[in-house]
């Protein structure tokens, strides 16, 4: 898969692992060992937890240290290209990341709820009383 980013854009895989990761190795340290896996807030928490390390990410790269360059020539001013991933800057990635790992997880159902369509889960008895 073809990666692009601008500046410092890549940085936002690697800021979603490790806050993934974080998340779950503080989450099992404090509650106990496979809480993170057996249960479903902390997944959650994690999402808004790395959702808002990406956008602080973005804001301080684009909007904080994004340096002003000159024209020598004409005097004119502007800021330097945003730091993207994607063409996407990074601050937008927090609510895709959110978008991602919390809504499209409750639009795909588990395989052990999923049956082949046409069947029942239902089994038939015979009726009692009648022969």
């Amino acid at each position: 898969m073809l990666i692009i980013w601008r500046g410092l854009g890549w940085l936002v895989p690697v800021v979603v692992v490790a806050g993934f990761l974080v998340g779950q190795l503080l989450i099992d340290a404090v509650l106990g060992e496979g809480f993170y896996t057996s249960h479903p807030w902390p997944k959650v928490a994690a999402a808004v937890w790395v959702a808002v390390l990406v956008a602080v990410l973005g804001y301080v790269l684009n909007y904080k240290k994004r340096p002003l360059r000159t024209d020598p020539e004409s005097g004119r001013q502007w800021k330097a290209p945003s730091h993207t991933l994607f063409f996407i800057p990074v601050e937008f990635w927090s609510v895709i990341v959110l978008v991602l790992f919390l809504w499209l997880p409750a639009q795909v159902k588990p395989a052990a709820e999923q049956q082949p369509q046409g069947h029942s889960t239902q089994t038939l008895a015979p009726k009692a009383g009648k022969e």
